[in-house]
């Protein structure tokens, strides 16, 4: 079963429902929703279209850049970005998540599959957001350490990765690259299975409710401005991270709860964690459109589902996605 196969049987018994990550997990409310768990990813991917050599990645829909990173395992790598950062590697990421962190900073989680990155980071100690973002893409995570909590978490988790400690070699400073991550992974490694719908054969974004969109902005009190803007030209949407600009082919807001995880160990301290487990509302934005609806997702190892406002799935262009994990009480505007 594919991917959209796979979403529309978890759909089929709901009117809308589902993208989807603190110290215990939550559980997801009963509901009337069965959402199917990923599968196996497929042994042979299909190929990206009928004038192209290369297959299509997972997790972009999009030709990946070998012809061998089709059938690779994903590599993913936590990074903290202040305004004044300026990260490497986004650019070359499949999917980057985005939590509002503390003192005006995010926590990035991107994953790596379709493209290579010479250069990622700053590498930063893994965080619950992480685990539960990724966990169903099953990627081997480059990380500086963290706290007692998060590595207890982490080491239940189905999750392989490396730290600084384990293998000074994978990375140079607070970097590190795919080449070293896919080297130190173990053998056997499943590359993953797609995060999103994406379109195919002139797919709209969503079935109902399309709007015309050039400018998506998200503000979080006490949190960095968010702020992309549609490149017509090159159908991209541009945004700035720390002082890097970034682009990507479709930005997902994701609304949810969230609440202050106190960690103790090594030392204390109070930090913002993003609930990512559960439903809630959604706007996305891809190509020169925008689209409301739900996401659901129920555990750890479940996809994401997110569908319009009718309970259709909604189809993103092939490419890079950001997926952004907005507070209840940011405000998303698009316009």
């Amino acid at each position: 079963m594919n991917r959209r196969q796979m979403l529309r049987a978890a759909l089929a018994p709901a009117v809308v429902l589902g993208v989807g990550t603190g110290c215990s997990e939550p559980q997801p409310k009963p509901g009337s929703v069965d959402v199917a768990d990923p599968g196996s990813p497929a042994a042979t991917p299909p190929s990206a279209s009928p004038t192209s050599s290369l297959p299509t990645g997972p997790l972009t829909g999009a030709p990946v850049g070998t012809p061998a990173a089709a059938t690779r395992q994903a590599v993913a790598v936590p990074m903290r970005v202040s305004p004044a950062t300026t990260p490497a590697g986004l650019d070359a990421a499949d999917l980057v998540y985005a939590e509002f962190a503390e003192s005006d900073t995010l926590h990035l989680t991107a994953v790596f599959h379709s493209r290579d990155a010479s250069k990622i980071g700053p590498v930063t100690e893994i965080r619950p957001v992480d685990i539960r973002s990724v966990s169903v893409l099953r990627p081997f995570v480059g990380y500086d350490g963290g706290p007692t909590g998060f590595l207890s978490q982490f080491e239940s988790s189905d999750l392989d990765g490396v730290t600084p400690d384990d293998d000074g070699k994978v990375f140079s400073g607070d970097y590190t690259s795919t080449a070293a991550l896919l080297k130190a992974a173990p053998k056997g490694g499943q590359p993953p299975t797609p995060a999103l719908d994406h379109a195919t054969d002139g797919d709209a974004l969503a079935a109902r409710d399309l709007v015309p969109a050039t400018e998506l902005s998200i503000t979080v009190s006490g949190g960095p401005p968010m702020v992309w803007r549609y490149d017509q030209p090159k159908a991209r949407w541009v945004g700035k991270v720390g002082t890097a600009t970034v682009t990507a082919a479709s930005v997902i807001v994701l609304t949810m709860e969230y609440r202050t995880l106190e960690v103790r160990k090594p030392s204390f301290r109070a930090l913002p964690s993003a609930n990512v487990f559960g439903e809630g509302a959604v706007l996305a934005v891809s190509g020169p459109s925008s689209a409301k609806g739900r996401w659901r997702k129920p555990g750890l190892g479940m996809v994401c589902t997110l569908a319009d406002v009718g309970g259709d799935l909604l189809h993103p262009q092939p490419g890079n996605a950001w997926v952004i994990y907005a507070p209840t009480t940011a405000k998303v505007t698009v316009k």
